[in-house]
């Protein structure tokens, strides 16, 4: 089938060259059928390779996408769940912020409830202290009583120190002050000279009027002796009670004054209301510590009674009596005053005013 070379001698030759066979028009060699098959196998071979290749890639491609599936499942649900737990938490932060602002508006009312409950207190402890104080004013103008008035304020202090907290330090200050100064005015007893003013105006009406008073006999008729002989004749006695009668029709009196002024009842009963009200205003002087109208007054009423009453009769001289030792008493100075107590008690209460209304005001 083939054609064989004749192979040439070593010597002839130096290397043997292997010359392919000639081929044969429409002849296929068996190496070339071989290398196909070869080829072929190869190829099957990496055709099954590739596609298990391919399978198995697909495989852990497809694995691969169900891990990515599953984690974006996983994503999503935690995404689900973080929004949950965010609207949650929203929910959540809202209540609590409802209940927060419901916890303010009752921690606002709880204070003014305190506010007001203090400021009740404080104003009733106020009220308490400007009564004292009113009182222990009164005393001082109307009575001219320093002890009652050191009193009052004494017992004002002592119910501010009991609930004072700083606050009435102002108050208390100021009624300190007034304290002192009441301690070092002079304690003259005009309480006890006032209830001799008043004993003398309830006198006045009993004293006798001058031109009432009936005038004394020159001469008292002697008693009638005993007789020694013989008793007086009818005769006699009559004309001895004859006598005696026609001695009364003329009366010779002396006067040491001017003759008293004539009033009528009417005009009696306005100086005895006259002389009391002198009297009363001499009280309030001397109350009020003025020196100069309480001895005007009793001098005033020292006159009217010499010259309007009865000077010889009992109540007279006694009314008379009374007077003189009353223009000796001296009222002194005037007593201080409560003043910065009451001006401190107003500043403090205009003070707590104004909170009360700008609060009001915000509300």
């Amino acid at each position: 089938m083939s054609e064989q070379i004749p192979t040439p001698s070593p010597a002839a030759t130096p290397a043997v060259i292997p010359v392919p066979p000639a081929k044969r028009d429409g002849v296929v060699p068996l190496w070339a059928l071989g290398l196909a098959v070869l080829l072929l196998v190869a190829l099957g071979v990496a055709s099954a390779f590739m596609l298990t290749r391919m399978r198995t890639l697909e495989a852990e491609l497809h694995r691969r996408v169900e891990v990515v599936g599953e984690q974006a499942a996983q994503a999503r649900d935690a995404s689900e769940q973080e929004a949950a737990g965010i609207a949650t938490y929203g929910n959540r932060l809202g209540s609590q912020e409802a209940q927060l602002a419901d916890l303010r508006a009752r921690i606002e009312a709880y204070e003014y409830l305190a506010d007001d409950l203090v400021r009740s207190y404080d104003e009733r402890v106020l009220a308490e202290v400007e009564h004292a104080l009113v009182l222990g004013q009164q005393q001082l103008q109307l009575a001219g009583d320093a002890k009652l008035a050191l009193s009052a304020l004494s017992t004002a202090e002592a119910r501010l120190a009991r609930v004072d907290t700083g606050r009435f330090l102002p108050l208390r200050r100021a009624m300190a002050n007034d304290m002192e100064r009441l301690r070092r005015a002079p304690m003259a007893d005009l309480s006890g000279q006032a209830l001799r003013i008043d004993t003398l105006l309830g006198s006045i009406d009993t004293l006798p009027l001058a031109f009432d008073r009936s005038p004394t006999r020159a001469g008292a008729p002697a008693p009638a002796k005993v007789a020694a002989v013989a008793e007086p004749t009818l005769v006699e006695r009559l004309a001895e009670e004859v006598w005696a009668e026609v001695r009364q029709l003329v009366r010779i009196e002396r006067l040491d004054r001017p003759d008293p002024a004539l009033l009528s009842p009417e005009h009696s009963f306005f100086l005895r209301e006259n002389l009391k009200l002198r009297l009363i205003n001499a009280r309030i002087a001397l109350l009020q510590r003025n020196g100069a109208v309480w001895r005007e007054d009793m001098r005033l009423a020292r006159e009217w009674v010499e010259r309007y009453f009865d000077t010889r009769a009992r109540q007279t001289d006694n009314a008379l009596a009374t007077l003189r030792q009353l223009a000796s008493v001296d009222p002194g100075e005037g007593l201080p005053g409560l003043n910065e107590s009451m001006s401190a008690l107003a500043q403090l209460k205009a003070q707590r005013q104004r909170p009360t209304v700008q609060r009001e005001e915000k509300r």
